[in-house]
């Protein structure tokens, strides 16, 4: 008889599918915050428009808050 949680197959996504060896050395995994926005990043494709967006979207995302302090502080 086999039991329920033994199963063959291999997991649908390895966990460190997009994540550099530099991050997964350090311990970055799908299932941290960080590591999975490194990891969503480097599966975007530069060849479809969608994930263009995505990347601008991620860039003014994490700039713009970097910009707008700067701002405050010297006005």
């Amino acid at each position: 008889m086999r039991d329920t949680w033994e199963d063959d197959e291999p997991p649908l996504l390895p966990a460190h599918k997009g994540i550099p060896p530099e991050a997964q050395r350090i311990g970055l995994t799908r299932n941290t915050q960080e590591g999975a926005l490194l990891e969503f990043a480097a599966a975007l494709d530069n060849a479809k428009p969608g994930h263009r967006l995505a990347a601008w979207f991620l860039l003014i995302a994490f700039v713009a808050p970097a910009i707008l302090t700067l701002l405050i502080t010297i006005f």
